[in-house]
This record gives structure tokens, sequence and C-alpha cells, in this order.
């Protein structure tokens, strides 16, 4: 919370307590993404938290201009994981969410793939927790490299990757995807066995009215995969 709330100074020159820190800076994202939407090009971080601050909920008076760059490393270390420079499970769902509205308004779908690494606890433990960073490095490298350039990846949390595909309809387009990536997984190694993956897809659905929806069936469908033996991709099934 203490980051949230010294990344809001740094740009701002105005203190947020550490309690709100993080909801606020939250906002803004969401803020600079409506922001962007709205005007049809890239809203600047700095500008869109000045513009938050100064005329949403009118906290600040005398707004303090920082140099872009400075505002967009630090905006970076918000956004993203700082082991995989992935995006993290905040910025996730708040992509994701961005993708259904973009759906909503324009049709063109959106899928999300949910990714576990089978059995990591038993490398940290027989390997130790280096070999299981690097491991989370090689398959955050190796996602990317298997999804195409408009889609985003996600560190979701501990051993858990988001991968978010815009203008995908199709769950067998997703579910080639995923396949592609466990696929490519299984050239990592870690001493003399094989990292292996499961996975979850999900296609946004009428009834997927957030992200939490999307990820729900998602989660689902990777503990199908999870319970069916792992190493292998599960498909979304709507109720």
């Amino acid at each position: 919370r203490a980051f949230f709330s010294d990344l809001l100074y740094a740009i701002s020159h105005h203190h947020v307590a550490p309690g709100q820190a993080e909801a606020i800076w939250s906002r803004i994202l969401q803020h600079k993404l409506s922001m962007s939407a709205t005007l049809g090009r890239n809203v600047r971080i700095t500008v869109a938290t000045l513009d938050y601050l100064s005329n949403v909920i009118e906290v600040l008076t005398s707004p303090t201009l920082i140099s872009e760059a400075y505002a967009a490393e630090i905006a970076t270390q918000s956004m993203r994981d700082g082991m995989t420079g992935l995006y993290n499970h905040t910025s996730c769902y708040e992509l994701l969410e961005q993708e259904l509205r973009n759906h909503r308004r324009y049709g063109k779908g959106v899928s999300l793939i949910l990714v576990d690494i089978d059995n990591f606890k038993l490398v940290n433990d027989r390997h130790g927790h280096q070999e299981g960073d690097r491991i989370l490095v090689e398959l955050a490298k190796t996602i990317t490299a298997e999804v195409r350039e408009s889609d985003m990846c996600c560190r979701f949390g501990g051993e858990e990757f988001a991968v978010i595909l815009p203008s995908t309809p199709r769950l067998s387009e997703a579910a080639e995807i995923a396949e592609r990536i466990r696929r490519r997984t299984t050239t990592i190694s870690c001493g003399e066995e094989t990292v292996t993956i499961s996975l979850g897809v999900a296609t946004c659905h009428h009834k997927s009215s957030s992200a939490r929806d999307l990820v729900e069936v998602a989660d689902q469908a990777l503990y199908r995969a999870k319970r069916n033996g792992k190493n292998r991709v599960a498909l979304a099934r709507w109720r």
C-alpha cells in the first residue's frame, strides 16, 4: 500500500493515505482507459492522474508536472509484475474489463486463457525457490512467444498466468493458442523433469457481464484440466 501512496505523490505531490492509495490508483488506470477510448488516442498516465485527482475527486488544486519518462517508469512498475515483466493481477482485471466493454460495443468477442504450472510446490520443495523463479520467468517468455501481438499476458498470481485474447469470439481459436502454449512449455526442464501446465479456456458469453464472470468460468475449466490428469487444455462450459 505504501508503494501506491508513494507513486501518487511522485506524480502529483499530493499525499494519499496508504489505505486508500491502491484503490485510487486502480480507478486512475480505469480513468486513463476511459479517456483514451473517448479521445481516440493514448492518454498519458500523468494526464489521467492529474485529471482524476483535480476534476473527478477534486482533491488536487495545484498540480505539479513531472517528466513523462519518469511517470512512465513508475506507472510501468505499478502495472507490471516485477519478476516476469507481465501485467500484474490488478492490471489483468482492468484490461479484461476494457476488452469486454469493447465487445459489448463492437461485438468483436474476447477470450481468456488461465494457465497454472503443474506440481509447482514440489519444484520449490525439491529444487529451491530460485529454480522456481527461473521457471516462472521461462514460462512468461514462452507464453509471450506463442501468443499474438495483440494478446495481453499477465501473471495472475503465484504460479498462475492469464492471457487476454481480444477479437477472439471462437472458443476453438483460443483453444489452439492454449494448446500451442502447452506444447511449447514441455521444452522447459527442471532437473531431469519436464515442466507441464494445465490451462482453462473461456470465451465471452452473453452472461459474461464482467471480468470476474469470465475468470470464474475459465477457472472452472482449469480445475477440470487439473482434476483430469493435468498437462492438458480444458474448455469452459457456460451454464
